[in-house]
């Protein structure tokens, strides 16, 4: 990969990535943090260096940007996570001290499983903020190598599983963490490195910077280009990273399709691929979008508003194609309406509902709903009620007790159904990884008809 850390001037550690890391350094900076630093002729010289500057801070909301940060990793991870090898080392690992201990076959067992019979049941999270903890703790430390990062290299295989394993659960026992659930993460990354560098490169990437210190510098080195282009002026210099940003920015886009055209014909060969896919991302949706409500002062209304757009759009595309988005945040001149599904549902309870298209309305408010958004949802309704007889509000905080008063004069108005769900309702969901429409047909319908 071509990382390195030196110490500055400060004495501070700087995270650095050198030019042989090829495009990877593409996924952790704006195009406007590129620093040129002119050379002894001055400005209109030939530069002294190159390079994109930035922070830990700044390189974790890129990545999560582009849909790639700590959610997006932990989601990716729980739907990949492999281990056995990583528990076999470990038992072994566990056996030898035990034996020493004790040589008697039952009081060594029992002790092996005691060690290792929780960090079975450790969670995908867990097992990242403790492969993390490990990472952050060896990047910040130049006397140590540090795990995965110092054998990883662009375009080369990683080296075999059993040595990094044994490698993961040293470095774990030496950082007081947890020796199963860093081995088996290494262990998942190893593999996922075999199959999709370039997909699990950003994984790992946010599993460290989610650990380091948010301000702490990082630099992407371009220098090397200086020579090896002729590069003779600061304007020669910023046309050479123009260059490189927008063909970087192509090859990745194109890696990214050839791996959705990969994964969509997979999908087509196994039905169940694809909804596993998007909770999967339903997962990273709902951390991002707890992340922005956690600290309302560092997001926006409409960051907010369109991450809850994103998470229902994200659980609707696990039901594709029997219900799917036509459309998002569609506008006529008197009203916008957040979501349009069309309704293709097979089962009984839904062809009853004879409702082509469901309106969905999505509102990530600090406080709990009242009437009039509802008011307004029904007024919709009303107008499309011979293609619209479904309506789904959802709220993130919840619903005043006027809203579910007048929820029951709708209900009883032959206006068509509405489910008023929270966001708690689709936590829950993607925690039990259950489609949305099985989850309404049942409890959300029994919910609806005690509203009515």
């Amino acid at each position: 990969m071509g990382f390195d850390t030196y110490v500055d001037a400060a004495d501070r550690t700087v995270v650095q990535y050198r030019k042989r890391m090829g495009d990877l350094g593409r996924f952790l900076f704006s195009r406007n943090e590129l620093v040129v630093t002119p050379g002894k002729d001055g400005p209109n010289g030939r530069p002294d260096a190159l390079a994109f500057e930035g922070t830990v801070g700044g390189a974790r909301r890129v990545l999560a940007s582009q849909g790639l940060g700590w959610h997006a990793s932990i989601a990716t991870y729980a739907s990949i996570r492999s281990g056995h090898h990583a528990e076999a080392g470990m038992w072994g690992m566990y056996a030898a001290e035990a034996y020493e201990l004790d040589p008697d076959p039952s009081i060594a067992e029992e002790r092996i499983e005691r060690l290792l019979a929780p960090q079975r049941t450790r969670t995908p999270e867990h097992d990242l903020r403790e492969l993390g903890a490990v990472l952050a703790a060896q990047w910040l430390d130049t006397s140590q190598a540090v795990l995965l990062f110092d054998s990883l290299v662009y375009d080369e295989v990683p080296p075999t599983t059993s040595s990094v394993i044994f490698e993961a659960a040293r470095s774990a026992r030496n950082n007081d963490r947890e020796p199963l659930p860093v081995s088996r993460a290494v262990e998942t990354f190893v593999l996922f490195f075999r199959d999709a560098p370039l997909a699990a490169w950003p994984a790992l990437m946010a599993v460290l910077l989610e650990h380091l210190p948010e301000d702490l510098p990082v630099r992407y080195v371009l220098t090397e280009g200086i020579d090896e282009f002729g590069l003779n002026d600061s304007a020669a210099a910023i046309r050479f990273v123009d260059s490189w940003w927008e063909e970087t920015g192509e090859f990745l886009a194109g890696y990214a399709h050839k791996l959705g055209s990969i994964f969509g014909a997979l999908a087509a060969f196994e039905s169940k691929l694809a909804p596993q896919y998007w909770l999967g991302q339903a997962s990273a949706a709902l951390g991002h979008l707890d992340q922005l409500n956690a600290d309302r002062k560092t997001s926006t209304h409409k960051e907010r508003g369109d991450a809850l757009e994103r998470l229902v759009e994200v659980l609707i595309n696990t039901e594709s194609p029997e219900l799917a988005v036509v459309t998002k945040n569609f506008r006529v001149p008197e009203e916008e309406i957040d979501l349009i599904l069309r309704n293709d549902l097979p089962s009984p309870f839904w062809t009853a509902q004879n409702s082509p298209f469901v309106l969905v309305e999505c509102k990530n408010w600090a406080k709990p709903i009242g009437v009039e958004p509802l008011r307004v949802l029904e007024s919709k309704m009303e107008d499309r009620k011979s293609m619209a007889r479904i309506g789904i509000f959802i709220s993130a905080a919840g619903y005043t007790k006027p809203f579910g008063e007048r929820l029951k004069a709708v209900q009883g108005r032959g206006v068509g159904i509405v489910f008023a769900i929270t966001l708690d309702d689709l936590r829950g969901l993607i925690h039990r990884r259950e489609r949305l429409s099985a989850w309404l047909a049942g409890p959300g319908a029994i919910r609806a008809f005690q509203t009515g």
